[in-house]
């Protein structure tokens, strides 16, 4: 009799594991939602392992359905990152770009954070956001229980009440950080810690995979909003070529007064408009010119062979004509202006990194008179 009793609490045990086990799996599944149809409420032997591959699916079938739709690379990015926090059911979430050499910046984030200073929430972190900054020397997840006890935390403008930054890497280099905010105390079981690490391997995976058929994403060198040239390519293109005596120009332009886009009609619209006015200066300028994107709205141009200021003259009136052309974005006018300074190498500067410097302190010089 006492054999029996034995037997039968230990089958219960089994059949009590294995039914919560099942639940607890159909619940986390069915956080990851394609767009036609729904997971079924079954109990799989390895819980993790068909989360993992439900979530991968996902994963692949969004970046998919971008590419096929030739939704721009940072939409495409959003809308793969975006995955984690729905999944964790998060309040608010944010991705931070975080360069090495730039000024940090939000590329995108939930609606509900659209009412605050982002620039200003950027700058504030890149100075004093040592939450961050772990994730970053770590490439680990951290999560903050309680803000407002740790040491770590320090954001003016925050409502957190727990955080969970999530280092998103390609290649293995940090090219931002996920925040993922709940607005009451929250907490991320071990199991759902080591899902999220599992979604990074193949987040990674599929930005690597699927992207790879358009490398200029992947490139370390490129301006994820823009995809023109970033400031670590031009220290590149300047190291490379120090002893260059070859005939070049170097121009140095600014946006006038682009901080009241972004305040008037909001950051995503400003996203937007200085795409838009970057690829209208890519197509002012030949193919083999180069363009980089120097930090925030300024950016220099590089122009090979050129010998006359007169010439020099023509292309930048013609950038100033084309940007001056007003965009119409959701039935939104949006106006814009650009103040410019050039140098000539080897006429006026040595090398390019002194023609910057000057054409820099030229084009200052003109945005006074404005």
């Amino acid at each position: 009799m006492v054999y029996i009793i034995i037997i039968s609490t230990v089958l219960l045990f089994i059949l009590v594991y294995v039914f919560y086990t099942g639940i607890k799996t159909a619940i986390y599944v069915r956080r990851i939602v394609n767009e036609k149809d729904k997971p079924p409420a079954f109990a799989p032997p390895s819980p993790k392992n068909v989360i993992r591959e439900r979530f991968k699916s996902s994963l692949f079938e969004t970046a998919i359905t971008c590419l096929e739709n030739e939704v721009e690379k940072d939409c495409a990015l959003e809308s793969i990152i975006e995955k984690l926090p729905l999944f964790l059911k998060a309040d608010s979430w944010s991705f931070l770009l975080t360069p090495n050499n730039d000024e940090w910046r939000f590329l995108f984030w939930s609606k509900d954070l659209d009412f605050l200073p982002l620039e200003e929430v950027a700058s504030e972190i890149q100075i004093s956001g040592e939450h961050i900054k772990k994730v970053i020397d770590t490439k680990k997840v951290l999560f903050i229980k309680d803000t407002k006890k740790n040491s770590l935390w320090y954001q003016k403008h925050s409502l957190s009440k727990s955080w969970l930054g999530i280092p998103i890497m390609v290649k293995n280099e940090i090219i931002g950080v996920l925040n993922v905010d709940w607005f009451k105390q929250a907490k991320v079981s071990k199991f759902e810690r080591e899902l999220i690490n599992y979604f990074l391997e193949d987040i990674d995976r599929v930005l690597k995979t699927v992207f790879s058929v358009s490398e200029q994403f992947l490139s370390s060198e490129l301006d994820i909003l823009t995809q023109v040239y970033n400031r670590k390519a031009l220290e590149k293109y300047i190291s490379q070529y120090k002893s260059d005596t070859s005939k070049k120009a170097v121009i140095f332009l600014d946006f006038d007064n682009f901080k009241k886009i972004n305040d008037n009609f909001g950051h995503t619209v400003g996203d937007q408009a200085l795409k838009i006015l970057t690829k209208r200066i890519q197509n002012s300028i030949k193919s083999d010119d180069l363009i980089f994107r120097y930090g925030g709205d300024e950016f220099i141009i590089i122009i090979d062979e050129i010998t006359e200021n007169i010439s020099i003259d023509i292309i930048i009136q013609r950038i100033k004509s084309t940007v001056k052309t007003p965009i119409t974005f959701n039935d939104m006018l949006i106006i814009s202006s650009i103040s410019t300074g050039y140098c000539l190498v080897p006429e006026e500067a040595p090398d390019i990194e002194k023609a910057i410097e000057i054409a820099d302190k030229r084009m200052y010089l003109e945005k006074e008179i404005h």
